[in-house]
């Protein structure tokens, strides 16, 4: 219960800090679109790399995302839950991509930057030098599955966020997100224990070559005895 309502105060306060400077940026203060700008960039960015798995792509939706933001500065007031909308926005412009464009870039192995947050499922198994391999799970999953993954687990946004976002209800946001996690989970084990396979062959093989050498060492090593002991007694 103390989780929730320090993410909940945590949420209010945000909300809060958007309203009054969507309040400046519609009284023509442009340096208050900025703020908005720098507070909101990492994660929209995040969520389209993500959800696209094109860094390059993703760029150029962020830009978009907020070029739709700054056009539409007058409906701004008007919606109560900003992160919601600008989620919705960036949703809407990853989808158009995709309509667009079939095929898509792999992602590079680069450092991902998180929010700073707690650690979640995805992002533990990110920290632990994975970034590459989950981001090819996230590439197997479907879309719907993988939004809904990012939109939790990487931006840490509620239910009812996701929910007004993806527009569907709450219980459906719940079971793709079980499913996502299910999937993923599944997906990591089945890698981690071939990869485990693969290091226990490895360290078989080199055992056995480690022994090989070893008596052929030996092997030499009483050879050269025996060549001494004939030239002492010759």
């Amino acid at each position: 219960g103390e989780d929730n309502s320090t993410e909940s105060d945590a949420h209010v306060n945000s909300e809060n800090q958007d309203h009054l400077t969507i309040a400046a940026f519609q009284n023509g203060d442009e340096f208050a679109f900025v703020t908005l700008y720098n507070r909101h960039k990492e994660g929209i960015y995040l969520f389209c790399r993500k959800v696209l798995l094109d860094d390059s792509a993703a760029k150029d939706v962020m830009q978009e995302t907020f070029l739709r933001i700054y056009e539409n500065r007058d409906r701004l007031l008007k919606t109560d839950a900003f992160r919601s909308w600008i989620y919705t926005i960036a949703r809407n412009q990853c989808y158009n991509y995709m309509r667009r464009n079939k095929r898509y870039v792999a992602l590079d192995p680069i450092s991902e930057v998180l929010p700073p947050q707690a650690l979640t499922p995805v992002t533990e198994m990110e920290k632990s030098e994975q970034i590459a391999l989950v981001n090819r799970l996230l590439r197997g999953l479907k879309v719907e599955y993988r939004e809904v993954l990012v939109l939790r687990e990487y931006q840490n946004l509620t239910y009812d966020e996701i929910a007004q976002i993806m527009r569907t209800s709450v219980s459906s946001v719940k079971s793709r997100l079980f499913k996502a996690r299910r999937k993923l989970a599944q997906e990591y084990a089945q890698i981690s224990a071939r990869r485990e396979e693969a290091l226990r062959s490895r360290e078989r093989s080199l055992d056995s070559a480690n022994r090989k050498q070893s008596g052929e060492h030996r092997g030499e090593a009483l050879d050269r005895s025996s060549v001494s002991n004939r030239k002492l007694y010759n």
